[in-house]
């Protein structure tokens, strides 16, 4: 029998993110950690009230420890939140109970850090959210970037337009300057982008599918549910994308995405562009920026970026792993 791998779900639920832990916890792959919040579909106190009421709603807020990360984006830029997809409180229309768990007093961050040197090699983080703790982590001690195995995260787009503005996806946009201090680490880190989560969609035969299967998933059914109206108040067709839910899935199986190897450099100095992940394949026919030395070495710490869907059904996947993991209703 397989040994569960030691994870840290950093995330700023938002109700993709919400799904992404019943997710996570219904696949078996996974010792959780730690559940740490941080700041961007929401301000940090309502994000770190939701991942506590998610943990109660998903019976691990005895087990699970539940951290509350950084008040503020490293970036001295603007931040707005995300309520328009994801609701005033941040899980569409529910209202759920705090957890009465302690709160403890170790940050997000310092729970990384921790967690980075009990778990030396085999810790896997995956971010939903901005990546602010891990790059507080990170500056904090540059080790975290050699400890941790595996680094996967939601955000940015490679080859495709931001969900944001024009050129940045929502999470990098919240706090760019976070992103390339994390991108620049050396971590060895896998960007799950707009690229491949715009690919896998959660349809109305699936939110039917969450609906038949019981009690265990009818919290999920009802946040799938509002977040396919915000979608189609935006413009959309019924569907939503699988955003966060896809990281997790790819830190367990890079199947269900094509990715390739490159190099991933964050725009912060300009408000027209804040957030642009400008990706540079480590295949590039030509060689860019030789006339800057420091581009040109920045060039070389690299990653796996998400260039589109894999071989592996996601959506599917995910809507038949839920129900392993049910939920208080």
């Amino acid at each position: 029998m397989t040994v569960p791998t030691p994870i840290v779900l950093d995330s700023d639920p938002g109700i993709d993110d919400a799904l992404a832990l019943q997710y996570l916890l219904g696949t078996g792959l996974w010792d959780l950690k730690a559940y740490t919040s941080v700041g961007g579909n929401l301000p940090a106190e309502a994000t770190y009230h939701n991942a506590r009421a998610l943990a109660r709603a998903l019976r691990i807020d005895t087990d699970v420890p539940v951290h509350r990360g950084a008040g503020r984006p490293l970036s001295r830029l603007p931040y707005r939140e995300a309520s328009a997809f994801h609701g005033r409180a941040g899980l569409g229309e529910e209202s759920l109970p705090d957890s009465t768990a302690p709160r403890p007093a170790e940050s997000s961050a310092q729970a990384l850090l921790r967690l980075s040197r009990e778990h030396e090699g085999e810790l896997t983080v995956c971010a939903t959210g901005p990546l602010t703790n891990v790059a507080i982590a990170l500056l904090e001690d540059p080790g975290f970037a050699r400890r941790v195995a595996k680094f996967v995260f939601m955000g940015g787009a490679a080859q495709v337009p931001g969900n944001f503005t024009p050129v940045a996806e929502f999470n990098i946009w919240s706090d760019p300057d976070a992103a390339e201090v994390v991108l620049s680490s050396g971590i060895p880190f896998t960007m799950v982008d707009l690229d491949a989560s715009h690919q896998w969609l959660f349809r109305p035969a699936d939110l039917a599918a969450l609906e038949a299967a019981g009690p265990g998933t009818a919290l999920a059914a009802r946040l799938m549910r509002t977040y396919m109206r915000a979608y189609t108040r935006h413009g959309g067709d019924g569907t939503c994308p699988l955003h966060d839910p896809l990281a997790v899935g790819v830190c367990g199986d890079e199947a269900f995405v094509t990715a390739a190897e490159g190099a991933v450099i964050v725009e912060c100095a300009s408000e027209l562009t804040r957030g642009q992940t400008v990706f540079v394949p480590a295949d590039a026919p030509r060689i860019y920026y030789s006339e800057s030395p420091s581009l040109t070495a920045r060039l070389r710490v690299t990653g796996r970026v998400a260039l589109g869907p894999g071989p592996r059904d996601f959506s599917e996947h995910f809507v038949t792993t839920l129900p392993h993991w049910p939920a208080l209703p």
